[in-house]
Order: C-alpha cells, then structure tokens, then sequence
C-alpha cells in the first residue's frame, strides 16, 4: 500500500488537468487594439467634419461624416463579435481610406474638390492614417487566422486598459490638434483670418490659398 501510494504521488499529472491556457487570448488583444484604433481615427475624422466642414463642399463633408460613423460603429462591434467578413470589411475600408489619403499626399486625387492638388501633411491627418493602417494590419492577420474571438475585452482586460489609455490620448491629441487647440500656428501670411491644423485629409481652416493657416491655406480641403 505504501509503495502504491508513493507511485501515484509521483506519477505526472494527466493531460489538461492544471490551468488551462486561453487560445484566443492573443487574438483578444490584437482585436481590442484595433477596434480602439478604429474609434480613435473615427473621432479625428469627426472632428475633421465639424472643423473643415464649413468651408468645404458637401461631398467632402460627406465623405468625413460616413467615414467617421463606419469607423466608429466598426469599433464598437468589434470588441463585441468579429466574424470573419466584419474584420474583412474593416480591412477593406480602412485600406481604401489609407490609399485615399496617401494619393491626395503624394499626386493629388484625380477628381474632387481638390483634384490635381497635392495637399499637405499635418499631424491630426498623419495620426488618422497610422491609426487606419493598424487596423488594416490587425483586421488582416485576424482574417488569416480564422475568425476574432468574441468579447475580446473580457479576455484581455489588461490590454485592454492599456490599449484604451494609449489610444484614447492619441485620439485626443489628434482631435484637440484638428480643432486648432494645440499645435496651431499663430501667425499667417497676412492672408484671411482663419488658422486652423490641417486635418485628416484636408489642410486650412479658412483663408485664401497660400495664406494664413498652418496646412498650407487651403480652405475646408478633403481628398
């Protein structure tokens, strides 16, 4: 008996019986990253609405509010449930916002309020497009693998917090910069009275081109 007891006191534990290490656990983290990060450019392109709207053309103004909202409510739904062609479908959009974004930097759009113009690069337009590209990046490999696991707060709420507390200071940043708040320049070139950041996707905030704000001048803007 006591050697019988002393065998099963070292025989090695069975399989599965200790802790239990959660699969989708990575996944959780990378899915609140990018859900937070797709809010985050959500709320700078609102603010880009409300800010270059008043000078801009109502398809410009458009385009702002039904990117905002869609990335927004991209987001939300994300840290709920992510099925496959929901992380397909944030990839995609987002893809074509970042695209969008990059022409109207380097070539100038063929078309639009602004065709030809090659517009300026500002803080509030830049961090919208990073933002964007994370979540190209991590919608993508999430589409690789399979699926987003389902309430991936839950599953990663240190991540989670942290993701939160980093994105939402970028957001914050990028909202209080688009709105003039910081880091607007104060003086122009003598021309028009309106300052104004450059935002996500259109510099100036009033004035004439070439003068007095610091995205280059141009009035409300877009892609």
């Amino acid at each position: 008996m006591a050697a019988q007891a002393g065998w099963e006191s070292t025989r090695p534990p069975l399989a599965g019986s200790g802790p239990r290490t959660d699969p989708d656990r990575n996944p959780a983290r990378v899915l609140s990253a990018i859900a937070l990060a797709s809010m985050a450019a959500g709320a700078i392109n609102l603010a880009a609405a409300a800010t270059v709207g008043r000078d801009s053309s109502t398809q410009t103004l458009a385009f702002f509010v039904v990117v905002a909202l869609a990335q927004l409510a991209w987001g939300a739904v994300a840290l709920v449930r992510a099925p496959r062609w929901w992380l397909a479908l944030g990839a995609a959009g987002n893809l074509v916002v970042v695209a969008t974004w990059a022409v109207s930097r380097t070539v100038g759009l063929p078309v639009g309020e602004y065709a030809g113009v090659m517009l300026p690069v500002g803080f509030p337009d830049a961090l919208a497009a990073a933002l964007e590209a994370v979540v190209v990046v991590g919608a993508t490999a999430l589409l690789v693998r399979g699926r987003g696991p389902a309430r991936s707060p839950a599953r990663s709420p240190g991540v989670t917090v942290a993701a939160a507390v980093v994105v939402g200071a970028l957001a914050l940043a990028g909202v209080l910069s688009q709105a003039g708040a910081i880091g607007s320049s104060s003086t122009g070139s003598g021309q028009g009275t309106g300052g104004g950041q450059t935002g996500p996707y259109a510099p100036g905030g009033g004035g004439t081109p070439g003068g007095g704000s610091s995205g280059g001048g141009y009035p409300g803007g877009g892609y």
